[in-house]
């Protein structure tokens, strides 16, 4: 049965447009003239439809909000379900919420999602305890998850393993897995969902060289669980896939690092050290596989890119079959800017705080108590920014303007504090399977079923990473086996 949700918009402003003009917003239309002048505009939105119906296209509310008043990226505020967040729309007023650490905390974030994944308080507040020190045990321990994952010695153990278990699973007499639809009388020919198949290769890869190929004797569903919660895991709190941190000798330093760390703070119980090691598990898997696919799919579906990323890239494979990862990164500019591109048209990334003092940012006071979004992805579109094709993917876009990867309004993987330490291995990942898959094999689309269409975003879901195909857009391929 349906619901009345009630969903109200303020925007932080005194002055009513001098233009009025009818606002429509999720379908509706209202006039602003019939407001009333007072401190802030109050919008209220009827939706009738079940609750999850309310939360459909998020990104889609922040743009109307930014767009009801001109564009002006001016912070406003969103009242859903009772609970008012203010929207941070410009990259000026993101620098400025970066570098307010004390009004406006991250920790109490982390400490909701721990919850979310089942650890009690008593547990969390261990973690976050300053009773020793400046920094507490989850400051210490994103400090060593940033040694594991920047450029290093540490990395370069871990992608070794992780780069080699992908190379493993790439070779014709390795492809198993329910991924693969039919299979050619002579074996050297199959039908495979893309989706599946990116799934399937990365997560197993990273499984195995951040927790060690143990970890599938305590939880042998361990992937097919992975993907169940991966997909549902929008509408927290859920039941999440149970496995404990033990036995697994052949992990990686992190996760031995996490463990010894939650042994000194007393954190014993299974139950408890479960969830944060399946944090981890998700913070690793759940982005890169669906960067795979965006990559694939608009390769496949533009012969003249793929011939393109083809010609640029084929210097990198070795006479032995294997890949030079140091050329890919050093002299394939051109698959740099492809990779960008996939990154700021398929990706939703939103930064969070919660205010803790009054604090400005721009022109406008937030009070404490409310909770703060960056939306990166109103500033990944921007005209002014990235040029007047801004919504249209450009493969060339990053390479003709090589200044827009440094740009403050270019956030993939947030910044500042929260800038997300595995974009190194994100990208030496996504480029391993990409350029493998395109020189290994003979891709093409399937289309048995009839014409291939390209897979469109599901921009429905508030996942705040890159974002999946709609339901049945997971395209269909023919993958040969190559004669090299």
């Amino acid at each position: 049965m349906g619901k009345l949700v009630v969903v109200e918009v303020h925007f932080l402003t005194s002055i009513k447009p001098e233009s009025p003009t009818t606002v429509s917003i999720l379908g509706s239309s209202y006039d602003p003239c019939s407001w009333s002048k007072c401190e802030s505009h109050l919008l209220t939105i009827v939706v009738f439809g079940h609750v999850k119906g309310m939360l459909m296209n998020a990104s889609d509310v922040f743009t109307r909000g930014r767009q009801y008043f001109g564009n002006s990226r001016e912070p406003f505020t969103l009242t859903i379900m009772g609970e008012e967040l203010y929207i941070i729309t410009s990259p000026e007023d993101v620098l400025a919420v970066y570098r307010e650490t004390t009004a406006l905390e991250f920790d109490p974030i982390v400490q909701e999602i721990l919850g979310d994944f089942g650890v009690r308080k008593e547990t969390s507040n261990k973690m976050f305890d300053r009773s020793y020190g400046d920094k507490h045990w989850m400051d210490l321990s994103h400090t060593n998850f940033k040694l594991q994952m920047h450029p290093g010695e540490k990395l370069e153990v871990l992608q070794s393993t992780f780069l080699g278990n992908i190379d493993h699973a790439l070779k014709w007499e390795n492809m198993s897995g329910p991924m693969i639809q039919s299979t050619s009388e002579d074996n050297n020919e199959l039908s495979i969902s893309l989706w599946e198949w990116c799934g399937h290769v990365l997560v197993d890869s990273a499984t195995r060289a951040f927790f060690g190929g143990a970890i599938y004797r305590i939880s042998p569903d361990l992937l097919k669980d992975f993907f169940v919660f991966d997909e549902q895991s929008w509408k927290l709190p859920y039941k999440y896939p149970y496995w404990a941190a033990r036995d697994m000798g052949d992990a990686s330093w992190i996760v031995k690092e996490l463990e010894r760390g939650m042994e000194d703070l007393g954190i014993e119980e299974e139950g408890q050290k479960s969830p944060l090691m399946f944090l981890l598990y998700r913070l690793v898997n759940t982005n890169a596989y669906r960067l795979c696919f965006w990559c694939l799919a608009h390769l496949l579906f533009d012969q003249k890119l793929l011939d393109s990323i083809k010609e640029e890239t084929k210097g990198a494979i070795q006479p032995d079959g294997t890949l030079s990862m140091p050329f890919l990164l050093e002299h394939c500019h051109f698959l740099s800017s492809f990779y960008e591109e996939i990154l700021r048209i398929s990706n939703d990334p939103i930064g969070t705080r919660i205010v803790k003092q009054p604090v400005t940012i721009g022109n406008r006071t937030l009070l404490p108590g409310h909770r703060v979004l960056m939306p990166y992805k109103q500033m990944h579109f921007d005209p002014v920014v990235f040029g007047s094709n801004a919504a249209d993917f450009d493969s060339r876009r990053f390479l003709d303007n090589k200044n827009l990867v440094r740009s403050t309004s270019y956030r993939p993987f947030g910044g500042a504090a929260t800038h997300c330490p595995g974009r190194f291995l994100a990208r030496r990942e996504v480029y391993m399977f990409v350029v493998l898959v395109i020189h290994r094999f003979d891709v093409e689309l399937d289309t048995k079923g009839g014409e291939a269409k390209f897979p469109r975003l599901d921009e429905t879901v508030p996942s705040g990473g890159v974002l999946t195909p709609i339901e049945g857009d997971g395209v269909v391929i023919k993958l040969i086996r190559s004669k090299i």
